[in-house]
């Protein structure tokens, strides 16, 4: 079920797959509504990962100074996304319930759906602190209730409304955006709101789900569907040190697209990215 990757930061620490943390790349885009490719981010992920030191000066800690793993990716098998989305539910619930956290490294974003599902299976309804430059509320799109415009329509449905937080959008249809200030699911995209969403996610158990179009396409233009008008690394770094104080207890990084950029700089920033997650999150 596990392919194992050899690679060079995101690996063992200890030689042992029984961290606390582990990586696990879930390398699926069926669900992509435009620019497909995020099949293969979480393979450029680790190559680019070689090209990057695993200290990090933002946080002066180091990946040897953490515990955690790499399992390398799910084997992805079947046609239709329900059974693909189920293969992740029950490869999350039981590591679930051998106290074991994940990182996911996607894929496109319905990826997250699997992972939630998962988690709501072994007892866990974490909030859900979804980072994003699209809404992704719609009912269905393409005919389909599970393509990505659909994910953190599909994720209130297992959590709960009250528990997804979202943060970040700039895109949507009017329809998404009226519906999730109705139910207070979006919060804005300035400094003040985040503080906000922080304070409000602090003493819950915490799942962040970090699409890669989040950022700026002039800085990760290889995404699925690229906005303008973006964060910048920068800000992350800013975003990063309030993260320390909540009970992450799961996350992703999703739709690296890196066909979309033969520069090979938005696999390089999604592998930082991920670094800076670690370092953050593995207590």
């Amino acid at each position: 079920m596990i392919k194992p990757v050899e690679m060079r930061y995101l690996s063992a620490q200890d030689g042992s797959i029984a961290a606390p943390w582990q990586l696990i790349g879930l390398p699926y885009d069926a669900a992509s509504s435009y620019r497909h490719g995020a099949q293969h981010g979480p393979a450029e992920i680790r190559k680019a990962s070689d090209s990057i030191e695993t200290f990090s000066p933002y946080c002066h800690r180091d990946l040897t100074d953490i515990r955690f793993a790499d399992l390398g990716d799910l084997e992805i098998t079947g046609e239709s996304i329900e059974t693909v989305l189920q293969q992740m539910q029950l490869f999350y619930n039981e590591k679930t319930r051998r106290d074991v956290r994940l990182l996911g490294m996607g894929g496109d974003h319905a990826v997250t759906v699997g992972a939630l599902q998962g988690l709501a299976d072994a007892g866990l309804k974490p909030h859900v602190f979804y980072l994003d430059a699209h809404l992704d509320l719609r009912e269905e799109y393409d005919g389909s209730r599970y393509s990505h415009a659909c994910v953190a329509r599909r994720v209130s449905e297992i959590v709960g409304r009250e528990r997804l937080v979202q943060w970040g959008m700039r895109s949507g249809e009017r329809a998404e955006f009226d519906w999730a200030r109705h139910h207070m699911i979006y919060q804005g995209r300035d400094a003040l709101s985040l503080d906000k969403v922080l304070r409000r996610l602090k003493g819950q158990q915490v799942y962040l789900t970090l699409d890669l179009d989040l950022f700026d396409p002039a800085e990760l233009p290889g995404v699925g569907n690229p906005e303008p008008g973006g964060m910048r690394f920068a800000n992350f770094l800013s975003l990063l040190q309030p993260l320390k104080d909540l009970d992450i207890i799961g996350a992703d990084v999703v739709e690296l697209a890196p066909n979309w950029d033969p520069s090979g700089r938005s696999s390089v920033m999604a592998a930082e990215i991920i670094r800076e997650l670690l370092l953050t999150i593995v207590k």
